[in-house]
């Protein structure tokens, strides 16, 4: 199923509780992606914020695996000011917690500081690796397309501590790229701690928080956006990894902070 039609399950007549269908062939080994289900709770919440509060950041821990098949999604309004709306999200499967999301919404306000980000960086595209849709790669891999321009593939033993290139959805339906569509870009990269062993092993995400820079949204899902993460630190089998995403016109769209449990 496209990452289009799992989210029209979703809209602003929905009750704050609800029943909903996680997908099936989006999977990351014995759970969904977690960009996905990170993108079902947002889905969930989008409805009920006002358009001139975009989001600003969130924060997910993924608590349990969830599954393909029935959950519930709960949404709630923890506090909302003139600037500031603060949300939560859970989603329970089998009677228990699988997902926390946490987002902050805040409307522009005046400022005398307006400080630029970096642009995207510049790499070769023609030399870039291709993640193959076969093999080791995890299931959901196949609704993107990857050009590693900048590390090397999972399980290569690579010495760097860096992965970065190009991704987009993999399809020729072509339509607006959103929040939602961001969320699933920026964890679909494999964690960067993949790409330094030299034979498969599991890896799954503990928390993850996003931070959201450009609302203005231009684009479509057949665009390529511009990504790269560095380890910051590992060890005793956790490493700390921050990433940025920039959108098809270099501008940072997004900055990514991931603890990624690495059983290896």
């Amino acid at each position: 199923m496209h990452f289009s039609q799992v989210m029209q399950q979703f809209g602003a007549d929905k009750p704050d509780s609800m029943p909903i269908a996680v997908p099936s062939a989006w999977g990351q080994g014995r759970a969904v992606f977690g960009g996905m289900a990170a993108a079902l709770a947002m889905a969930h919440l989008l409805p009920v914020i006002p358009q001139h509060m975009p989001l600003r950041s969130v924060s997910v821990s993924f608590v349990a695996p969830l599954n393909a098949g029935q959950a519930t999604v709960q949404r709630r309004i923890l506090r909302q000011g003139k600037s500031v709306i603060q949300a939560q999200v859970n989603i329970e499967q089998d009677g228990q917690i699988a997902l926390v999301l946490l987002a902050s919404f805040g409307a522009a306000r005046p400022s005398a500081h307006q400080l630029s980000a970096d642009t995207a960086p510049l790499w070769p595209t023609d030399s870039a690796l291709t993640l193959p849709k076969q093999g080791p790669a995890p299931e959901f891999t196949n609704h993107f397309d990857y050009r590693i321009a900048h590390g090397q593939l999972p399980f290569s033993a690579s010495p760097l501590r860096q992965l970065g290139g190009d991704i987009r959805m993999s399809g020729n339906e072509s339509s607006q790229a959103g929040i939602l569509e961001l969320l699933a870009l920026v964890d679909a990269w494999p964690p960067v701690s993949l790409t330094l062993l030299n034979q498969p092993a599991p890896a799954s995400s503990l928390t993850w928080t996003l931070e959201f820079i450009a609302h203005d949204l231009p684009f479509n899902t057949t665009d390529w956006w511009r990504y790269l993460a560095e380890i910051d630190y590992g060890a005793d089998g956790y490493h700390h990894i921050a990433a940025k995403l920039w959108q098809p016109d270099g501008k940072l769209a997004a900055i990514s902070r991931q603890t990624v449990t690495v059983f290896a």
